[in-house]
């Protein structure tokens, strides 16, 4: 049985994501109607500071019959989301996931080299493409191209 304070906590969060109307069923809508034509995971939402401008943005992964995709919504849910498509032939739609990861590190020490328009962050966050197989896909956003670019060793 949930204590009292756990419950207001949960109700406080539910209540914040309905007023904001960020909660994990419109950003479904929102991928949807950008996006038409991919099965998007509801359950896959996530949020953080993608593209380190100081905002909450959320991102939502789908699947279509051949690809992965994932809609990453930097400037709300009312425009248009950033893209990224990844072929269902390299990794397996049925067991690939989203979540977020810090980008607290150098690249240079985990891959030898500089990524080029990364920035090392402790506020802001990545997003990991993973099927358990395949190695995953390190998502970060690109500050010279002002998109998102993936790592995958």
């Amino acid at each position: 049985m949930m204590k009292r304070h756990t419950w207001i906590a949960v109700l406080g969060l539910a209540i914040t994501q309905l007023l904001l109307g960020q909660d994990s069923g419109s950003v479904e809508k929102a991928a949807a109607k950008y996006v038409p034509g991919v099965a998007w995971r509801r359950q896959s939402v996530v949020s953080g500071n993608f593209s380190c401008r100081g905002r909450k943005e959320q991102a939502i992964l789908g699947i279509s019959k051949s690809e992965i995709v994932i809609a990453v919504f930097v400037n709300g849910l009312d425009s248009r989301p950033e893209v990224l498509h990844y072929s269902a032939k390299a990794r397996n739609p049925e067991t690939a996931t989203l979540k977020t990861e810090d980008l607290d590190y150098d690249p240079k020490e985990a891959i030898g080299s500089d990524l080029d328009g990364f920035k090392l962050s402790k506020s802001c966050k990545g997003l990991n493409l993973s099927d358990g197989d395949t190695d995953s896909a390190h998502i970060y956003w690109n500050h010279k191209s002002h998109r998102f670019e993936d790592l995958t060793p």
